[in-house]
């Protein structure tokens, strides 16, 4: 079935080019009927429906004084639309967003969808578009035809506003005194029984504010004493409110959409940056210091979660307490023997000691892995923020864009390449800095190729194994894998992507003038990726913490049992051995690697432990031992671990970013085969050498 869709706005609201941009200019154009009023429409495919759209004349309001307003009011009335879109411009809310309400008022099919929001923050108007949805208590969508920036978004709030029966309609202002005539005049209309199409409250404002229209319509199909009885209602509250009503009503629209505003907007003074900021644009200095600015942000906000890599840092240079003491006193550190602490005192409080494995590591791990990433998403969003608030990250973007550029890649793209060298997780939630749709979507697929601070736990500790090369040389080889797979597999969708549409990596961004960050915008930028991740991910992660204790706790009789070796994902692994021979993990011990890569996929570096668990072994270079892996074997493994799938916490934030299922199959297909490949051409290698 074909969704028809009205289009409206007040005039130079920025609607035509929404029209244009959403339909690809094909479009067709008439005259509305009996008049010389010009009726545009087109058609948008999307998901397998065709949404029509009828681009309404530009108007100011529905109080039917121009033949335009009278058009369009009777058209969303007529209940051909089957949504219908208003727009309010970003860089002037105040006055545009009144079309919105009197929308709200008329009908419940309305999505609000804000214009030119690439703009508003030059202005120093920073919008919280949740907040005022809460408030309008209808779909909001901040819309940007330079970047395409909320095309999507509103297409799918249309289908699913189109997908719910018609209600009434959302939004019921208070017009204060005015009220009590209000109720009188809907009793008078719903006594009677007149012009049943229109919404009775709608309607009885209206004819209390004298709409003409409106009053020879009621004359036509009530009569005069009907009209009579709402103009003596009309004259009294006149008299009492001491003004004239549609004034009065009108001053009611805009004192609820000031305090909408007054919830939702922040408006900051700009200044121009003058030359402070100018390195940023030179081709030597502006990638350096971007990229150092990065690095230094990724050091404050992992240190201050993990203690990586300052603990690094300093293992390196021979401080090993005070390394230990950063990793121990970090966010993650305190969180972590809390929750150690609460998984002992629930082993201890229940009797049962597998209902007592399935509380303390299947919900509360899963619910402690939730809580564990909170304070690295909190940190590295509120430095993000306050980056893209003031108005240097732009800056910062297009001094990296030499650079990245060279690999298919936008300058945006340097913020999330550099978290993934912490957490994959918040680098896939920072890739809403980028550009273009294209360009996240090879991001949040090739990201996770680019080793986190887990999979450098699984080289460090798999280097201390080996025997005869260098423990640092395994580190580099897995880095120089890891970095190679990312590039090689990135430029190769790019080239697919968008090489042959002679598409070459732009940067086209506002860049706005710089400003001290606002602590409420922070507030709201921070508290969304929150909310975003708990929401999303976080039942993911859960979800998953569950299903690999019952995959490790349920023994293929479907008895459950404490040994992890009798479990269903041993046995699987023990069936899936063979996958490993081509890269030289084979013999009887075999099955234990893969069952430990198998649990790495909740968390990297649980291959480690359940390595030396399983195998029951104190130290990694025992463990190989056991199992029979040579330093010939071990590198290929190394860079196997490297590369296999990302754990579930990233799929997770993969999936909430994309809301496709595909893409996460797409995600380990392609991060599973380059893997395999990366450790077959290590093992060739060895071989030769």
């Amino acid at each position: 079935m074909e969704v028809r869709v009205a289009l409206i706005g007040q005039p130079n609201v920025g609607k035509s080019s929404l029209f244009k941009a959403l339909t690809g200019g094909d479009v067709m154009i008439a005259n509305w009927p009996g008049t010389t009023v010009e009726r545009v429409e087109g058609v948008v495919k999307y998901k397998g429906r065709e949404i029509r759209l009828i681009d309404l004349p530009g108007i100011y309001g529905f109080s039917a004084t121009t033949l335009e307003e009278k058009l369009s009011r009777e058209y969303i009335l007529s209940g051909e639309p089957h949504a219908v879109v208003v727009l309010v411009d970003a860089t002037l809310p105040e006055r545009t967003l009144y079309l919105a309400v009197e929308a709200l008022e008329l009908t419940g099919n309305v999505i609000v969808a804000f214009t030119k929001t690439d703009l508003s923050h030059s202005y120093g108007i920073h919008i919280n578009y949740d907040l005022i949805q809460s408030r309008l208590k209808a779909p909001v969508v901040a819309t940007s035809i330079v970047d395409d920036r909320g095309l999507r978004t509103l297409l799918e709030k249309i289908l699913e506003t189109v997908s719910k029966p018609p209600g009434e309609p959302s939004l019921k202002l208070s017009y204060g005194e005015l009220e009590p005539f209000v109720d009188s005049v809907q009793r008078i209309i719903m006594e009677h029984r007149v012009l049943p199409k229109y919404p009775s409250r709608w309607l009885a404002v209206k004819l209390l504010e004298g709409d003409v229209d409106l009053e020879e319509k009621l004359l036509r199909e009530a009569g005069e004493e009907v009209l009579n009885k709402i103009r003596a209602v009309r004259s009294e509250a006149q008299r009492i409110i001491g003004r004239d009503l549609a004034a009065f009503t009108a001053s009611k629209r805009f004192q609820f959409i000031l305090e909408v505003l007054g919830a939702g907007i922040v408006k900051k003074k700009v200044a121009s940056a003058g030359l402070k900021y100018r390195f940023f644009y030179n081709p030597v200095i502006g990638p350096v210091a971007s990229i150092l600015i990065i690095m230094l942000m990724f050091l404050v906000a992992f240190t201050i979660n993990t203690g990586f890599p300052l603990n690094t840092l300093l293992s390196i240079l021979g401080q090993e307490e005070l390394a230990e003491a950063v990793e121990k006193y970090s966010v993650s550190g305190l969180m972590e023997e809390y929750l150690g602490a609460v998984q002992e005192w629930v082993a201890g409080a229940v009797g049962d000691p597998v209902a007592a494995s399935l509380i303390a590591k299947g919900i509360v791990g899963g619910v402690g892995a939730v809580l564990t990433f909170i304070p690295l998403i909190l940190v590295v969003s509120l430095i993000l923020s306050m980056f893209e608030d003031s108005g240097v990250l732009p800056r910062m973007a297009i001094g990296a864009h030499y650079l990245t550029s060279k690999i298919g890649l936008s300058g945006a793209s340097i913020f999330p390449l550099t978290l993934s060298l912490g957490c994959n997780v918040p680098a896939i939630l920072a890739t809403r800095a980028s550009i273009s749709l294209r360009e996240r979507l090879r991001l949040t697929i090739t990201l996770p190729f680019i080793p986190c601070q887990a999979r450098l736990i699984v080289l460090l500790a798999l280097s201390t194994a080996l025997s005869t090369f260098s423990s640092s040389l395994l580190v580099i080889t897995g880095y120089l894998a890891a970095f190679l797979a990312f590039i090689t597999v990135n430029y190769a969708l790019y080239r697919l992507q968008d090489k042959p549409r002679g598409r070459s990596p732009e940067l086209l961004l506002e860049v706005p003038p710089v400003h001290k960050p606002v602590a409420r915008v922070l507030w709201w930028m921070v508290w969304s990726d929150l909310k975003h991740f708990v929401k999303r991910a976080g039942l993911v992660i859960l979800s998953a913490s569950v299903a690999v204790w019952f995959l490790t706790h349920v023994s293929t009789s479907l008895e459950l049992t404490l040994d992890p070796s009798e479990s269903i994902a041993a046995e699987a692994s023990r069936v899936l051995t063979p996958l490993l021979e081509p890269i030289g993990v084979s013999g009887p011990g075999a099955w234990i690697v893969l069952f430990s890569l198998l649990i790495g996929f909740f968390a990297k570096e649980l291959f480690i432990s359940t390595l030396l668990v399983v195998s029951g072994s104190s130290t990694v270079r025992q463990a190989t031992s056991l199992i029979g892996l040579t330093d010939a074997e071990l590198i290929p493994l190394a860079v196997f671990t490297v590369l296999y799938v990302p754990c579930v916490a990233t799929l997770s934030a993969i999936f909430s970013e994309t809301r496709s299922a595909k893409h996460v199959v797409l995600t380990l297909a392609l991060m599973m085969a380059v893997a395999y490949a990366g450790a077959l051409i290590t093992r060739l290698l060895i071989t030769m050498w």
